[in-house]
């Protein structure tokens, strides 16, 4: 579908895109297909795809997958949507807030859970992150943000976009940005460059209690401009900090914005386990 074609559509509808809702759909062919290889679609698959909006990356996505869970909020769209995708039976449409889904339960038992979207730009961080954490056996995720959240997602420590999204996301999954889309490749045009990443998940390590390490990265991030044995001080008493740092081999002297997801989880595991020694 041509921009202008979809223009037509939308007024025919009496649909305005509203930037309040990130309603900005993605309509080169050129770009849905490569989204689409990336994601590596077979008949095992079923997809989770949240802001389907109008529905030109659904349909591409039921062309190869054996069912597609697709999540529009906007009534309106919804509407149009189910419209759209009535030719195909294994397309089933919810309307809903994706942030307030039981994600897990979305899902059809007994086939491969994967991600493909377009992501809305004010729910893309959270909502990555609830997909990490609340879903398991998550297989692939392939969505396409704005490039300074994908810059985020991919960062190395010590750099300027390296934080608690980066820290999060890549305790649970390893993160690639595949490439960028020039705003010229939506209806409306955003503001900013959008950039399509891949999220491999792997197996969570062994030994480290997840929400420990979760609040050690938000206390680091928190005041990340601080060392971290002050960052850490309102969560951690200082005997048993200064203990699991040296277990670990962090110096708390460091910020937190140095250490890798490897030296939180290590800090986390020596916490954990002095504990149980306690």
């Amino acid at each position: 579908m041509t921009p202008s074609e979809l223009f037509r559509l939308l007024k025919t509808r009496g649909i305005r895109p509203r930037r309040s809702l990130g309603q900005h759909f993605l309509t080169s062919r050129l770009y849905l297909d490569r989204i689409v290889q990336l994601a590596n679609l077979g008949p095992q698959d079923a997809v989770l795809e949240v802001g389907a909006g109008t529905g030109l990356l659904t349909a591409r996505l039921a062309e190869q997958a054996g069912a597609v869970v697709a999540v529009e909020v906007d009534p309106q769209l919804a509407e149009l949507l189910e419209d759209l995708v009535t030719v195909h039976p294994h397309v089933r449409v919810l309307r809903a807030d994706a942030l307030e889904l039981d994600l897990c339960a979305v899902f059809p038992p007994g086939m491969r859970r994967k991600v493909v979207a377009n992501l809305p730009y004010g729910i893309a961080s959270p909502l990555l992150v609830r997909l990490l954490e609340e879903v398991p056996d998550l297989e692939r995720l392939v969505v396409t943000v704005q490039e300074e959240v994908a810059r985020r997602l991919v960062a190395r420590p010590g750099t300027a976009d390296y934080g608690l999204l980066t820290v999060l996301v890549r305790f649970h999954a390893e993160t690639e940005l595949a490439f960028r889309i020039p705003p010229s490749a939506f209806v409306p045009p955003p503001r900013v460059t959008s950039a399509v990443v891949v999220l491999t998940p792997r197996p969570r390590p062994e030994g480290v209690d997840y929400e420990l390490f979760r609040t050690l990265a938000r206390a680091a991030f928190g005041q990340r401009r601080k060392q971290l044995r002050r960052a850490w001080a309102p969560v951690v008493p200082a005997q048993r900090l200064e203990e699991a740092a040296r277990l670990a081999g962090v110096d708390l002297r460091r910020r937190g914005e140095t250490l890798s997801v490897e030296e939180f989880a290590a800090v986390a595991s020596a916490l954990a386990a002095g504990a149980c020694h306690e």
